[in-house]
């Protein structure tokens, strides 16, 4: 009886799927270079410093108790600013949540794919503002047409 030998590598297993596999984590650690899943470093400390201009500025309004501004751009999360905000007791959130999306829009934030809102007054039992804004998409056209065009990236 013949029987045909298998040339196998550790563990038992065949060369061939060995071979297979080194050359699969091979090509994607070669390629994965050539793709992009978010800022560069770079990129995100002139985001940070966008974000922090911003947050400053409304901070800087009477009303304002608290604010905080962030903004992502990976695979996961591409492209949102994310606005939390507290103005002080008898106060009115609406007019600062405008000027946030205003501001946002105007910026150097690139991409600005969702502007997500939440705003409260302090120390109260109302209901806040939680708003969803999505300048790239059905959003835009009314953005434009009450702050000008998005400034080029």
């Amino acid at each position: 009886m013949l029987t045909r030998a298998r040339a196998c590598g550790p563990a038992g297993r065949p060369v061939r799927r060995v071979v297979a596999v080194l050359t699969a984590v091979t090509v994607l650690t070669a390629t994965a270079g050539c793709f992009r899943f978010g800022d560069s470093a770079e990129e995100r400390a002139r985001s940070e410093t966008i974000t922090t201009e911003i947050q400053r500025e409304l901070a800087g309004r009477p009303e304002v108790a608290e604010v905080e501004i962030g903004y992502q751009n990976n695979l996961n999360v591409p492209g949102q600013a994310r606005v939390t905000l507290t103005v002080t007791r008898g106060s009115d959130p609406e007019p600062v949540v405008e000027e946030a999306v205003r501001l946002l829009w105007s910026s150097g934030l690139h991409p600005l794919n969702v502007i997500a809102i939440g705003a409260r007054e302090a120390d109260s039992d109302r209901p806040g503002i939680d708003r969803t804004i999505r300048p790239d998409d059905e959003d835009r056209a009314a953005l434009e047409a009450r702050y000008g065009p998005r400034p080029p990236a």
